[in-house]
């Protein structure tokens, strides 16, 4: 498969950006499990909040902030340890979170960033959505963004393709971890209710399953009828998967902090572990 679908995805250097509340639960187990798991670097974040020329205003509050960040990366660290996991702890400046994660993901060379989401009240998930959307429209890398409540998947990956570059990149993601972590991948495509090329859509599901069982990944492909990102999340559900896998069309501009495309829908909607891969 990975020489027909591309690129190849890495897993070798993961940031987690944590902001030290009970919303990074998930994330911090996740970005654990996972390193241990794929035998990756960790680089953990927590961003001071700081405005422009707080220092010398407020000195006491820059103090206050530094200490708590500390205590933040301090606690993972401990988690690190008792998982037997090497972290570099890494404290930023800003006001900007979303951008000071972006400046450590490329000065990380990450290749992955873990985040935490937000919980089910409909306007938290709005603002979560935007938050993610941000995210993943100015990092380079790919992002997993994960609910408090979840934890490392165990169960199976579900894969959406769409035929595009982008869902390509995702499914040499999803074919690397499944083998990584000995589970099997979904791959599903959507037929959208006004489409009539149901049978081109189950033909790119097919051509995906296969690549990845000629790569030695247990796969099976399904084709789902309505809404992208509804039939996305509930086909999660009814295959037992317990990680979503799709691929970001790269949005750039005032565009890519907007909310809209479907993997953005995905992330706020989905119960579980949302990765959303960047075709590089």
């Amino acid at each position: 498969m990975s020489a027909q679908l591309s690129p190849l995805a890495r897993f070798d250097h993961l940031l987690l950006a944590t902001d030290g509340s009970d919303i990074s639960t998930g994330a911090v187990r996740v970005a654990l499990h996972m390193a241990s798991r794929c035998g990756s670097r960790l680089t953990v974040m927590h961003m001071a909040q700081t405005l422009p020329d707080y220092a010398m205003f407020n000195p006491g509050g820059v103090q206050l902030a530094e200490e708590r960040g500390h205590a933040v990366l301090r606690e993972v660290e401990e988690q690190a340890g008792t998982a037997c996991v090497n972290c570099a702890p890494v404290l930023r400046y800003g006001d900007e979170p979303v951008r000071e994660i972006a400046a450590q993901a490329e000065e990380s060379q990450a290749d992955l960033v873990i985040m935490g989401r937000r919980g089910v009240h409909w306007l938290e998930r709005l603002m979560l959505g935007e938050a993610a959307a941000r995210v993943i429209g100015h990092v380079h890398c790919s992002v997993v963004v994960v609910p408090k409540e979840t934890s490392m998947w165990d169960k199976g990956i579900l894969l959406a393709v769409d035929g595009s570059r982008c869902a390509d990149a995702a499914a040499v993601s999803a074919g690397i971890l499944a083998k990584r972590c000995g589970l099997p991948v979904t791959v599903l495509s959507v037929c959208a209710n006004d489409d009539l090329k149901c049978d081109l859509v189950q033909a790119m599901a097919d051509r995906v399953r296969d690549l990845l069982r000629q790569d030695g990944v247990a796969a099976d492909s399904v084709v789902k009828e309505g809404n992208p990102a509804k039939a996305i999340v509930e086909a999660a559900a009814e295959n037992e998967c317990d990680l979503i896998v799709v691929g970001s069309h790269g949005r750039t501009g005032l565009d890519r902090i907007l909310m809209g495309s479907v993997s953005q829908q995905v992330v706020v909607q989905a119960r579980c572990p949302v990765m959303v891969v960047k075709a590089v």
